[in-house]
């Protein structure tokens, strides 16, 4: 029993990793289509970011998306 809910929780939580994986690549091919271009350091400092943001204007929330799912990919990765 408790080695079947270990393989459940370990299927759910590589489920849920493709799927954020797989959210992220959409939203980055995204991103290429518009020719939208930033560094990685751009998405950990936030000044950095605001000025990412005001050099597209209309893309706010589609490059804002894509820098949440990175977080979220990385913080899966550390966990």
């Amino acid at each position: 029993m408790k080695i079947a809910l270990m393989l459940v929780i370990f299927g759910i939580f590589v489920l849920f990793n493709l799927y954020i994986r797989l959210k992220t690549m959409n939203y980055y091919r995204e991103l290429v289509r518009n020719r939208i271009q930033f560094g990685f350091k751009d998405l950990f400092n936030n000044s950095r970011w605001e000025e990412v943001l005001s050099r597209y204007p209309g893309k706010e929330e589609l490059m804002s998306r894509f820098r949440v799912h990175i977080m979220n990919t990385g913080a899966l990765f550390v966990s």
